[in-house]
């Protein structure tokens, strides 16, 4: 067990114990398994390559330390970024909205982040990947470097960005997920199969209750 689902676990059972029934949620785990062909994954993987933007790309501070994977990653955790990514830019409402197709407006949001993180004391932005809801993804901590919550060393984070709460993600940043993991899975970086964690506060619930009832990952 990670050190971040031990303390969901702890958590959970602190507000048992002391009457707070509605004080935490429990996590859900989703077990994940992905069958394509070749060709499929060869267009797949593809598709994915091309519609990333690298670190370099949105100039990314060169992390404290590295991390790396010591072995195929077995649980990835699925979280959004919120409702102050576009606050840290100087932005709300229509204006935030006008950002997600606006490229350089987003590398702004994604360098924000980052910056954030590393005040925060992290050694690099929390995620892995990130992707907006025009379904570009965004090269994080990439497919080689630990996750934040692990420590065991096999699990990834994948950041959605925007606000869900009340309203679920995109069908294009839901495709962009499924891609990117099935991508993945497929070539052995992710186990088969492989889980996908998360609880109503770090997805927000909308999203998390869309991941429940679909079991896993669909656009709608």
């Amino acid at each position: 067990m990670s050190n971040f689902k031990m303390l969901l676990y702890l958590a959970v059972i602190a507000g048992i114990c002391i009457g707070q029934d509605n004080a935490f949620h429990i996590s859900i785990s989703i077990s994940i398994r992905i069958r394509l062909n070749n060709q499929q994954i060869d267009g797949l993987c593809e598709g994915v390559t091309k519609a990333m933007i690298k670190r370099e790309e949105w100039q990314a501070i060169q992390p404290r330390y590295i991390k790396r994977l010591n072995h195929v990653v077995n649980e990835v955790f699925v979280w959004h970024t919120g409702p102050d990514t576009c606050r840290m830019i100087g932005l709300s409402g229509s204006n935030c909205q006008q950002c997600i197709r606006d490229e350089p407006c987003m590398v702004k949001r994604i360098s924000a982040i980052q910056n954030a993180d590393l005040s925060a004391g992290r050694e690099d932005i929390a995620y892995n990947f990130l992707i907006g809801q025009d379904g570009v993804i965004y090269e994080g901590r990439g497919w080689n470097v630990a996750g934040p919550e692990d420590s065991d060393q096999n699990t990834l984070s994948v950041g959605m960005i925007g606000d869900f709460t009340n309203k679920k993600p995109s069908y294009e940043s839901l495709s962009a997920l499924k891609n990117l993991l099935s991508c993945r899975q497929v070539s052995g970086v992710l186990s088969d199969p492989f889980d996908i964690t998360t609880t109503p506060e770090i997805s927000g619930k909308a999203f998390f209750d869309l991941l429940k009832r679909c079991n896993g990952i669909c656009q709608n």
